[in-house]
């Protein structure tokens, strides 16, 4: 079997650019944004308050406030699945705490 090259096409070679790599101390971090801490702290007053509401929407039902029933399922869904995110999040926080504890130096 014989084969014939190809021809007519070429490959450009590619650039090989430096990475810019510049050094951050801990205080240039720290004002970029809101640290983890913070944001995790937010999150949890977040799914407080969707819990409160939800609860508030399910009493204000049973005590016979004229509230449609679709809206307090809304609201009792949405505070379910921001619980089950918390809780997701907690157990991988865990499961990497275990993971850096474990880990040999």
């Amino acid at each position: 079997m014989n084969v014939a090259p190809i021809e007519g096409s070429t490959i450009a070679p590619m650039e090989i650019r430096a990475i810019d790599v510049r050094e951050t101390n801990l205080d240039e971090m720290s004002n970029n944004g809101p640290g983890f801490v913070q944001m995790l702290g937010s999150q949890v007053g977040e799914l407080n308050g969707s819990l409160e509401q939800a609860d508030q929407a399910a009493r204000a039902l049973v005590a016979g406030e004229d509230i449609p029933v679709h809206d307090v399922m809304i609201a009792m869904e949405h505070a379910r699945l921001k619980l089950q995110l918390a809780v997701e999040v907690r157990n991988r926080i865990v499961d990497a705490y275990q993971n850096l504890t474990n880990m040999q130096l």
